[in-house]
C-alpha cells in the first residue's frame, strides 16, 4: 500500500528541512516511519483499502442483495459488473455498462457525482431488474457469490490533504521519539509529562475524525 507522504515531503514539512542521510533519517529509515503511520491511519479510520485507489482495477465477488441496489467496497472507477443468473451457477454473465449506475451514500437519495462510489444500481428499463440474491430459498444455506465487481478500490485518487498532513506529523512525532530510544512519554517543562499510549496521537485523531474521514465501523456490506 502506497504511504500517504513521501520522504522528501517528511524532511521539509515534519522535521523542519532535515537533510541529514545517515542514523535514523535515511529515506529508508523515515520511509518505514511513514508506513507505519499510513497503516494507523488506515486502522484509526476504518478504512482497510486505504485513501489511495489501486491504479490498476480488480475483481472482488459479493453476495447478491436481491434488490435494485448492491453495496460494493469503496473505490474510484468501475470498469465491469457480473452477476450470475443463479446462485448455483459456476459462471458470471456481464452487465453491459448501460444496465447499472455506480453511486454514493443512499440509494434511496443516491450521490451520482461524487467520490468513492459504495453502491451499484439497476437503470430503469434495463436488461435486469435487481441483484440476483446469493442464497437458496428459504436461506436454506449459507450466502454465496453472485455479484463480481472489477474496480479501483479505495476513497480517492490522491491523499486527502488532511491525511497526508496527518502522516507527515505521525511519521515525524515516532522518528523524533525513536532518537530518544522510543519512549511512551515526553516530559515538557510548560506542560509536564506528555504520554503517547494510543494507535496514533491524540490530536492527529481529532484531525481525522473532525475532517469526517473515520467510516463507521459497521462491517463491509
Amino acid at each position: 500500500m502506497t504511504s500517504y507522504a513521501t520522504p522528501a515531503e517528511l524532511r521539509a514539512i515534519g522535521l523542519g528541512g532535515k537533510t541529514a542521510t545517515t542514523g535514523p533519517s535515511t529515506d529508508a529509515n523515515l520511509q518505514i516511519a511513514l508506513d507505519a503511520a499510513t497503516d494507523a491511519i488506515n486502522a484509526v479510520c476504518n478504512r482497510p483499502d486505504g485513501f489511495i485507489s489501486l491504479s490498476v482495477a480488480t475483481a472482488r465477488t459479493y453476495t447478491g442483495s436481491g434488490e435494485a441496489y448492491q453495496w460494493i467496497d469503496e473505490c474510484t472507477a468501475i470498469t465491469l459488473v457480473e452477476v450470475k443468473e443463479s446462485p448455483t451457477d459456476t459462471a458470471y454473465v456481464a452487465w453491459a455498462a448501460s444496465d447499472w449506475l455506480p453511486f454514493s451514500g443512499d440509494p434511496k437519495y443516491p450521490d451520482f457525482n461524487s467520490l468513492p462510489y459504495n453502491g451499484l444500481m439497476v437503470v430503469p428499463d434495463a436488461t435486469y431488474s435487481h441483484f440476483i440474491k446469493g442464497s437458496f430459498p428459504p436461506n436454506r444455506s449459507p450466502a454465496t457469490p453472485t455479484v463480481r465487481v472489477t474496480a479501483k478500490w479505495g476513497y480517492s485518487v490522491a491523499a486527502p490533504a488532511r491525511v497526508k498532513q496527518a502522516c507527515i506529523a505521525q511519521a515525524a512525532r515516532w522518528v523524533k521519539r525513536g532518537e530518544g530510544a522510543w519512549n511512551d512519554a515526553l516530559a515538557s517543562a510548560n506542560m509536564g509529562t506528555l504520554l503517547y499510549l494510543k494507535e496514533i496521537d491524540p490530536d492527529i485523531k481529532t484531525m481525522l475524525v473532525n475532517a469526517r474521514l473515520v467510516k463507521p465501523a459497521i462491517g463491509r456490506r
